[in-house]
């Protein structure tokens, strides 16, 4: 926030900040790192350009798509070296990564990822790496209270949203909650009508989303399975837990 505000803090703990009071526990993390920092690396190597979070989760864990066959990145020397992680555990040390500012996110190219100067150095010099605790447990499903969906999904469509509510300067909640997210990351629209009955989801807001969040879906099931859940009670889908 200091910085949205052309204001600078240079303190490693400002002492005022949940964070700082209640620090989360941290684990080394330098192995994961290394591998998800080269497999970035090898990544635009082999394609002149970068992708996303989630495509890198995927490379690392051997996931065999079509889109995978596609740009070779199944021949690369970094694809299946993480079967240590799953997808969306790999995922969530990428946004760590990109946290840190060892890894840059191209808006311009859908969130593709490139290696920040600091990333560079770190993957040259195996500098140790540490993460919090709860990188370690994204495993673990939905938090207490909340929707169950496609957690990858959405952790996709969040991506998305953030990207969104940057270029038009508003905060993320303006453009979907979360609880809308989750629905969506359950039901998998991909055609209007089923975009609009998505709890969270307005005649203006379908305007404006539907066709770049279906997009999103699209590409996502076009490598991922489309998981079931039980249905909702009755009344259910309207609770904002």
């Amino acid at each position: 926030m200091l910085n949205y505000f052309g204001e600078e803090f240079d303190e490693p703990s400002c002492n005022g900040c949940d964070n700082c009071l209640s620090p989360r526990e941290t684990w080394d993390a330098t192995v994961s790192a290394q591998k998800f920092l080269s497999c970035v690396y090898r990544i635009q190597e082999k394609s002149g350009f970068g992708m996303g979070i989630s495509h890198v989760a995927e490379v690392l864990t051997g996931a065999k798509t079509e889109k995978m066959r596609k740009f070779g990145h199944d021949a690369i020397s970094t694809y299946g070296i993480g079967k240590e992680h799953d997808r969306a555990e790999w995922a969530a040390i990428g946004r760590e990564l990109v946290r840190l500012g060892l890894l840059k996110q191209d808006a311009a190219r859908f969130n593709a990822l490139q290696l920040s100067a600091e990333g560079r150095e770190a993957l040259r010099s195996r500098q140790k790496v540490a993460l919090t605790r709860a990188i370690q447990k994204v495993q673990s499903k939905q938090g207490k209270g909340e929707l169950e969906c496609d957690e990858l999904l959405f952790e996709q469509l969040r991506g998305l949203r953030k990207k969104l509510a940057d270029e038009r300067n508003v905060p993320a909640y303006v453009v979907f909650s979360d609880v809308t997210l989750r629905h969506m990351a359950r039901e998998y629209p991909t055609a209007p009508h089923e975009f609009a009955r998505i709890t969270g989801v307005g005649e203006r807001k379908a305007a404006d989303y539907a066709t770049t969040f279906m997009a999103e879906i699209r590409d996502y099931l076009e490598e991922n399975p489309r998981q079931v859940f039980a249905t909702l009670p009755k009344g259910a889908a309207a609770l904002d837990k």
